[in-house]
């Protein structure tokens, strides 16, 4: 069983190791309006931040719980995520499923892969939907196609 303080330092060394893999993403542009953007670079500078990337990657570090910068500030991004993205009164969306049920991108290109996982997994997202409308097998085959980047190196 791993004590507290070893967890700790594992995720730290964890951490420092993510690091390592630090790069612009080239799929991930932004389209901003004029005035989109130069507020966006007044909140950043008001907040102490140099450009307005900096600031938007502080954000994503919180959303993720990745290099965040606390659990207050993780727990408010949660809530915004859910508040903004989460299921709707209508619609349970396939990308919600695998985020609230934890899937890592290992399980995805299993799924991607191997028909009879996705079968599983896909009858147990239409369970969970409640009643809701459950998106395509097709739709969300293509989800996974997308979000399992072949170019980015999958942990499994």
């Amino acid at each position: 069983m791993i004590d507290m303080n070893e967890g700790y330092a594992l995720f730290i060394k964890e951490q420092n190791e993510d690091l390592k893999t630090d790069r612009i993403r080239e799929d991930i542009k932004l389209s901003l309006t004029d005035k989109q953007y130069s507020n966006l670079k007044l909140k950043a500078y008001q907040a102490g931040f140099e450009n307005a990337g900096d600031f938007i990657q502080s954000f994503v570090s919180d959303l993720t719980g990745w290099c965040s910068n606390g659990s207050d500030e993780r727990d408010l991004a949660g809530q915004w995520y859910e508040r903004a993205h989460g299921m709707s009164k209508f619609h349970c969306y396939f990308r919600y499923y695998l985020f609230n049920h934890d899937f890592h991108f290992g399980e995805m290109l299993e799924m991607i892969e191997d028909q009879d996982y996705f079968d599983e997994i896909y009858e147990e997202y239409k369970a969970d939907a409640w009643g809701l409308e459950a998106q395509s097998k097709t739709d969300c085959i293509e989800l996974l196609k997308k979000l399992v980047d072949p170019e980015t190196e999958i942990e499994l």
